[in-house]
């Protein structure tokens, strides 16, 4: 896939920057929970057992994924029966709603269990309501793009899920860097879920301009949309899923590790002030979302799936020894930089599996395909990552702990291989095309 000269369309590039930019508000709203699973374990749950509160609290955080797989099926078949803007506005409200409600919500102190059960509800619609975004955002975005250009949509889409989590991680720690200790912990970490009915106000601006997809239309004028894409996804196209699981499975699972739980164990388990460790956070983020770019910028001068084959040697080679140094077996001193290494190989790997899972969809189905791939590999692989890591070193301790959890990664990340070596590297020089059986369109 060789880069040619035309320019991209206007249109196409406000299409594009709309889509991001919604999904960017998205991962603002859903992950200030990781960053502060901490306070929220105390806040939200009884102090019976040292670790047992912020055990709980991820464990909260797990659940609510496990709603994804219904927001699949509501707002994919919102998007492919009706439209992916009228699907992808509806998802905005779902999440900055929850998200506010987080933070005016009541201490267990005051209220009691009254409190962790309203917090379970909140993660529960926060969790469906993400459902119809991320899959909807992928569709939409790559739908958009000249085939010239998907390398750079598909980082571009990863990219705004670093720069939404990075938005949050900075105003964090500029909170926490105004506040005391104390301050931070007792209220100050509310402040950035009250902003997310900010962020709800210019997300739904943003979607209501956007233009509808062309490859939707173009569907629609020649009456092959479906009834019930859901029921025609599973007849058509059940191995695509299978295959779009086992690419997203590594990055979700090594992207909740890193930019979820690890923000908590710097502070919970190495001693990091918590201001400190959102900036290492911050600084983890953006080499992810450089390492994307740069991906995504190859991809479209040697193909993605050359770009994921490189991604996923990198993460066969480097994710056990870098995990181990992550534990502080080698000391304080390898911490840091065995974080940052890999969180670019995170950004390397990342950039081009969403233009692998794209690919793998006809236009009709496309959004319930993207969707139900997605949103099986992050509740079963990706929210469950802080979970086991936190019950791990819980049970064996913080070396022994990360060490299996490294062998875990690495069997996710073989799996990922596998499915590359499967995908079809001119699979969007036919999108568009009226599907037959068992081809892409």
């Amino acid at each position: 896939m060789l880069p040619q000269s035309n320019p991209i369309p206007t249109s196409t590039r406000k299409a594009v920057i709309a889509g991001i930019l919604g999904n960017t508000i998205e991962w603002y709203d859903f992950a200030l929970y990781g960053h502060f699973s901490l306070f929220i374990g105390q806040t939200f749950f009884p102090k019976e057992q040292p670790g047992l509160a912020m055990l709980a609290a991820f464990a909260v955080f797990s659940v609510s994924f496990f709603m994804r797989p219904l927001g699949a099926i509501i707002f994919s078949a919102i998007g492919d029966r009706h439209g992916r803007k009228k699907a992808l506005s509806l998802s905005m409200l779902g999440m900055a709603i929850p998200t506010a409600g987080i933070g005016l919500l009541p201490a267990f102190a005051d209220i009691g269990y009254t409190a962790t059960a309203l917090l379970v509800l909140l993660r529960l619609f926060q969790g469906l309501s993400l459902g119809g975004e991320m899959g909807g955002a992928v569709t939409y975005v790559m739908e958009h793009t000249p085939e010239r250009r998907i390398g750079l949509a598909s980082s571009l889409i990863q990219a705004s899920t670093c720069v939404g989590l990075l938005f949050g991680t900075l105003i964090s720690s500029g909170i926490s860097a105004l506040l005391t200790e104390d301050q931070f912990s007792e209220w100050g970490w509310r402040i950035p879920f009250l902003l997310g009915l900010l962020a709800a106000w210019i997300g739904w601006q943003i979607r209501r301009a956007m233009p509808e997809s062309a490859l939707y239309e173009l569907a629609k004028s020649e009456d092959r949309l479906l009834r019930n894409p859901i029921r025609s996804l599973f007849a058509w196209q059940k191995r695509q899923i299978v295959l779009g699981v086992a690419v997203i499975a590594p990055m979700t699972c090594g992207f909740f590790f890193a930019f979820v739980y690890f923000n908590s164990l710097m502070i919970g388990e190495l001693g990091f002030p918590a201001s400190r460790a959102l900036m290492i956070t911050s600084i983890g983020l953006t080499l992810s979302l450089t390492a994307t770019l740069l991906g995504g910028w190859l991809a479209d001068r040697r193909g993605y799936k050359p770009v994921l084959v490189l991604g996923a040697g990198l993460l066969l080679l480097g994710v056990y020894p870098l995990v181990g140094l992550l534990s502080g077996k080698a000391g304080p001193d390898p911490v840091l930089p065995a974080f940052f290494a890999f969180s670019l190989i995170l950004g390397i790997y990342t950039s081009a599996a969403f233009a692998a899972v794209a690919g793998l969809f006809a236009t009709e189905v496309r959004y319930s395909g993207v969707s139900f791939a997605v949103n099986i590999a992050s509740p079963v692989f990706g929210s469950t990552a802080p979970l086991l890591a936190a019950w791990l070193i819980r049970d064996s301790g913080l070396v022994s702990g990360f060490q299996v959890f490294g062998g875990y990664l690495i069997a996710l990340s073989m799996m990922a291989a596998w499915a590359i070596l499967q995908l079809d590297r001119q699979a969007f020089e036919r999108w568009g095309e009226p599907r037959s059986s068992g081809v892409n369109a």
